[in-house]
């Protein structure tokens, strides 16, 4: 063992040894100009010396001269002559050039110093030579004196240009050597090892200093271009970008502010420099320059302090993010930040939440908007009415006249819509020729009754659209709340259970919810009660939506959709029952039947024959329900569901919709983060119909954005739903998450998509929901690609 470290240190050594050598070699060689400068300073250092050691030589050459006083002979004063010549030429070339400061020097520069020690060297070297063996003891020990000290001084002063350095020393060594070989005794010979043992070591030490010093001019230079190269990029920074760095004191007057700050700002410099930053930008935004008042007077970092700035060119949206400066004594002495120019970024998202909360045909409410205030109405336990309308005749109109005449109709008629509202109501289009219109602040059953003739009645006046007058008449359904005790959703189902009754007593009637009314209701009891007892005799099945990928026309995923076999009532879609379910406490139980039954089932659907062949698998998307959150064991849940089938977590793919952060968005962020770790994935379904999409979107990292088919519907006949499809997809790009858009039923809509820069697509277009064996029978035929899908 000990052996083979002796090698190792020994093989390190000459590799160490072949490094110095190839560094030297590019001093003396590269003529670039990193290493011109590098010369320079070391010439520069030795040069900087050589008053000092010129004298010195010339002094010791004087020192010897004067011990041979009592028989100098003409050799020596011609050895001495020589010496103070070279000296006085040496001292001659110094003082001409010693107000030039060497910033840079050649190959050759440092090579003519090279013959210069060679020189000096060898005229101490014949020195030793030629006298030291006839030389008395007295004088042999004022010449070996000497030359300890010259070797050692030398190969200092020297050791900025290793090559003048080792030739120096080695001249200075083998002539000492050959001075004490002339003297046959035991103490030369003594001193002789001596010589050997520690002249290298003053070699050696002479060109580590060297490496040393060479190492840190490489560093400074380094460090002085990346200083130069941050001032170009702060320059550009503060030139192109959308942001501008501050300074300012602790009272937050802004020091040196530059042209881009200014331009930002719109301020004064003169007022910048003698005036609180939130004193001056008070008249514009009072709100955010109180915001920005109190992050000055901590002493922690702030971040994002928005401003809004009314300005001659219109209103600047800014950010301001900031953190303390502090002196060597850790005092705070200021601030120092980034302003971020946002505007666009504001602008952009205001209009997407614009599309998201808005009817693109009418300007009227959405449905999310609907929903959205009714929960708030709810919530505030007052009173009010919700009125269902749907248009009479509305398909006739369609048929007889086209769509373009029916998107025209609609929009007069919320016009008639707006009319009839009160301060604070809302009027909504829920989709199709079917409208809602929110009674508030209070409302009850005979002001929803009054409305609602009011409305019939404006409705049924004659519509001029053009050269055409169009008549068109009203169903509506009114529900009626006073405190608290009921839902959003068992206000819609109550408003369309009166609709529905109105149209059965013929059109143009309103009716208002009674609890004992019709089928519906009678419908809804079955579904309720008959949830418990269907899970427990196994009356749910999945059905299985493939979701292709575009690109490729594979099968890379399925969505799990319930179906419920129901004894009287024939199979039910989710859409009936999954809302009942919701409201009478049983979605616990349904949901997590659901997450098993898709683990077991999609376990078995990424072990395909076909699907591994190819080395691919699926995604199996299970729906998550908002109340599935409420318990915050949801990741529990989702763990042992995957533990008991198989399934790997990342082929499991949570759907979750905007509302289920409504009501304690933190927590359901948290399961959310509980979920990834995981390893399962996450959608946010029926994306660009909500508010809270576009807040959240910031706060989690989803997989997937799934395009509310809603869109896909309308896009090929409405700007502003194209329009939607296409931001959603480039932002779900920018942000890294994959787009799946729902309900693509042709080619013209798959077209649409795919160049909008969508991912994957669901719709009957590839499938409709297939029981498990038709979809794995699809899986094995199709699994290499869709060919038939773009046809």
């Amino acid at each position: 063992m000990e052996h083979r470290q002796d090698t190792n240190r020994l093989a390190l050594s000459a590799k160490d040894i072949g490094s110095l050598r190839a560094e030297i070699a590019q001093m003396y060689s590269e003529p670039g100009t990193e290493m011109g400068l590098i010369r320079g300073a070391h010439l520069n250092a030795v040069v900087r010396l050589t008053p000092h050691t010129m004298l010195a030589n010339a002094a010791s050459g004087t020192l010897v001269l004067w011990s041979y006083r009592d028989a100098i002979s003409t050799l020596m004063w011609l050895w001495w002559a020589c010496l103070i010549l070279l000296t006085l030429g040496t001292l001659a070339s110094w003082f001409h050039g010693r107000q030039r400061q060497i910033t840079s020097a050649s190959a050759r520069a440092v090579k003519r110093a090279t013959w210069h020690a060679a020189t000096l060297a060898l005229l101490w070297g014949s020195l030793a030579l030629g006298w030291f063996s006839s030389a008395s003891a007295g004088q042999q020990i004022i010449i070996a004196t000497l030359y300890t000290g010259m070797l050692g001084a030398g190969s200092f002063v020297l050791n900025p240009l290793p090559r003048a350095s080792l030739v120096y020393s080695s001249i200075y060594m083998l002539c000492a050597f050959g001075a004490m070989l002339q003297i046959a005794s035991a103490t030369m010979a003594g001193v002789a090892i001596l010589l050997g043992f520690y002249g290298p070591m003053v070699m050696v030490g002479a060109l580590y200093s060297w490496r040393k010093s060479t190492a840190l001019l490489k560093a400074t230079a380094h460090a002085e271009r990346q200083e130069q190269m941050l001032a170009v990029l702060l320059q550009d920074f503060e030139q192109h970008a959308d942001e501008a760095l501050w300074e300012a004191d602790n009272e937050g007057r802004v020091h040196n502010p530059s042209p881009r700050l200014l331009e930002l700002l719109q301020l004064n410099p003169v007022l910048l420099a003698s005036t609180p930053l939130p004193q001056l930008l008070h008249t514009h935004d009072p709100a955010g320059a109180q915001t920005l008042e109190q992050a000055l007077q901590q002493a922690h970092p702030f971040r994002n302090v928005a401003l809004r700035l009314s300005l001659e060119r219109g209103v600047r949206h800014l950010v301001l993010n900031g953190k303390r400066l502090l002196n060597l004594q850790g005092q705070a002495t200021g601030w120092r930040g980034v302003v971020a120019d946002v505007t666009a970024k504001v602008e952009s998202e205001q209009r997407l939440q614009f599309l998201a909360h808005t009817d693109s045909l009418t300007g009227l409410a959405n449905r999310f908007t609907l929903r959205e205030h009714l929960t708030a109405a709810l919530n505030r336990q007052d009173s009010g009415a919700l009125l269902m309308i749907d248009l009479d005749h509305f398909k006739a109109v369609n048929d007889s006249w086209g769509h373009t005449a029916g998107d025209d109709l609609l929009k007069a008629v919320a016009g008639r819509l707006r009319g009839c509202l009160r301060p604070g109501d809302l009027a909504a289009r829920l989709g199709g020729d079917e409208f809602a219109i929110l009674l508030q602040h209070p409302a009850d059953g005979a002001q929803a009754e009054m409305v609602a003739n009011r409305l019939q009645a404006l409705l049924s006046n004659p519509i001029a659209l053009g050269e055409r007058n169009m008549r068109v008449g009203a169903s509506v359904g009114g529900a009626v709340w006073a405190g608290s005790g009921c839902s959003v959703d068992e206000l819609l189902v109550q408003a369309d259970t009166a609709l529905y009754a109105a149209k059965a007593a013929g059109r143009g009637h309103y009716a208002q919810y009674e609890a004992s009314m019709g089928e519906r209701s009678r419908r809804r009891l079955m579904i309720e009660h008959g949830l418990a007892p269907a899970l427990e005799q196994g009356q749910f099945a999945l059905h299985w939506q493939p979701k292709v990928d575009i690109q490729t026309q594979r099968i890379v995923g399925a969505e799990a959709l319930l179906r419920w076999d129901h004894p009287a009532l024939g199979t039910l879609s989710p859409t009936e029952f999954i809302g009942i379910a919701e409201q009478s406490g049983k979605i616990d139980a349904l949901g997590r039947w659901a997450l098993q039954e898709a683990c077991r089932c999609g376990a078995l659907l990424t072990q395909l024959e076909p699907l591994e062949k190819l080395g691919s698998g699926l995604t199996i998307a299970v729906n998550v329900s908002p109340l599935q959150f409420r318990g915050g064991n949801l990741a529990v849940l989702v763990r042992q569901a995957l533990a008991d089938s198989g399934l790997q977590a990342h082929r499991l793919e949570l759907e979750i919709t905007e509302s289920a952060f409504m009501d304690d968005a933190d927590g359901v962020l948290q399961q959310l983060h509980a979920l990834r770790s995981l390893g399962v994935r996450i959608a946010l379904d029926d994306f660009g119909t909500g508010y809270s999409s576009l807040a959240y979107l910031r706060r989690f990292p989803f997989d997937t954005l799934k395009i509310d088919q809603s869109f896909v519907q309308e896009a090929l006949n409405r700007t502003d739903a194209k329009a939607i499809i296409q931001m959603i997809s480039q932002l779900a790009k920018a942000l890294s998450m994959r787009t799946v858009a729902e309900g693509v039923e042709t080619a013209a809509q798959l077209e649409l998509v795919t160049s909008a820069g969508c991912h994957e697509i669901q719709g009957f277009l590839v499938a409709q929901a297939l029981p498990l064996p038709e979809f794995q029978a699809l899986v094995r035929t199709h699994a290499a690609g869709l060919q038939w899908v773009a046809a």
